[in-house]
């Protein structure tokens, strides 16, 4: 209990240091937060295209492939081996619950 509250003081005094956070970056990364859980969302119906993940999601084509990219990154999505031109993505298994 005392770490907790050691590390507690410790994030006042950097925060009193650094100032807020400016409004700008919060928007920013909101905007990605909910993109992202936009594409997750989209693919809790099963694989889908980057083309369907951006038509469900309602992003723009561009910004779907570059969250897409990163969600594959860090192994919160998966490659489904397709027929055709187009890769499909699915949810990881522990994504999908």
């Amino acid at each position: 209990m005392a770490d907790v509250k050691k590390l507690a003081e410790q994030l006042k005094k950097l925060n009193e240091l650094r100032g807020p956070v400016p409004v700008e970056l919060r928007d920013y990364v909101a905007a990605q937060n909910k993109a992202q859980k936009a594409i997750l969302d989209a693919l809790k119906d099963g694989p889908k295209t980057p083309q369907e993940i951006a038509a469900a999601a309602g992003l723009p084509h561009d910004k779907t492939i570059w969250y897409i990219a990163g969600l594959r990154k860090y192994g919160r999505l998966a490659d489904v081996p397709a027929k055709g031109d187009w890769p499909k993505y699915e949810l990881k298994n522990s994504e999908a619950k």
